[in-house]
């Protein structure tokens, strides 16, 4: 089984990040591309997004360069095309915390906390990427989270993980796209993650306070 298979297997995220307006050959060399990643990478809570293995060279293909990682909960593959455009597949951590506790069952939970955190990561570095030579006046962003239906939102930052059995997703997939001028996403990149965070949120039947999600997103630190 590949990683991509094993991703798609259970619960996952799919991130597609790109410039408004396509440019086939944006970045004109391919070898400028690593280097984009690598100063724009987001941690903010000990894991980077994406994640970049420095011990691994990235794999280098016709018009884009990627890496393919896995440890422990982290399943990840992404992928920098020379037109600006990012791709990202990565697994809900949840649904892999079996490797290390056998006891855990995966597919049954969402964290509130993960998923605003994970949110919160996506536009931080689509800002970043903004900046770079891949940006445009125009950023377009593209979230799907696969694997919902049936889990339980439970919180795995307060109440001591406490879970919320009346808050069951239905949907099996949830879909968010956005385009967003290059200085609104620059100049608010958190707050503009709240957005999908509450939409997804309301699909499991909970109205999300969004000032207690600001007060969580402060607990983390750009790094």
């Amino acid at each position: 089984m590949t990683l991509l298979e094993k991703i798609k297997s259970r619960g996952h995220w799919r991130v597609v990040i790109r410039p408004g307006r396509f440019v086939e050959q944006r970045i004109p060399q391919i070898s400028s591309l690593y280097p984009i990643i690598q100063k724009t990478a987001v941690q903010l809570r000990g894991w980077d997004f994406p994640h970049v293995d420095t011990h691994t060279n990235p794999h280098i293909n016709v018009d884009w360069l990627g890496q393919e990682s896995e440890w422990q909960e982290h399943l990840e593959i992404w992928r920098f095309y020379q037109s600006g455009q990012f791709v990202d597949i990565a697994g809900i951590w949840e649904d892999w915390r079996d490797r290390s506790d056998p006891a855990r069952e995966s597919g049954v939970l969402l964290g509130i906390g993960d998923t605003l955190f994970r949110f919160t990561e996506i536009f931080e570095f689509a800002a970043r990427l903004a900046l770079t030579e891949v940006g445009d006046e125009l950023m377009y962003i593209e979230v799907t989270i696969n694997g919902l239906a049936g889990r339980k939102l439970w919180s795995d930052s307060h109440d001591s993980g406490r879970v919320y059995n009346q808050y069951v997703a239905s949907l099996q997939e949830f879909p968010f796209k956005q385009e967003l001028p290059r200085d609104e996403l620059v100049a608010q990149p958190r707050e503009l993650a709240l957005r999908p965070a509450i939409e997804l949120f309301a699909r499991f039947g909970w109205t999300a306070d969004a000032a207690a999600l600001r007060d969580m997103q402060k607990n983390l630190r750009v790094r």
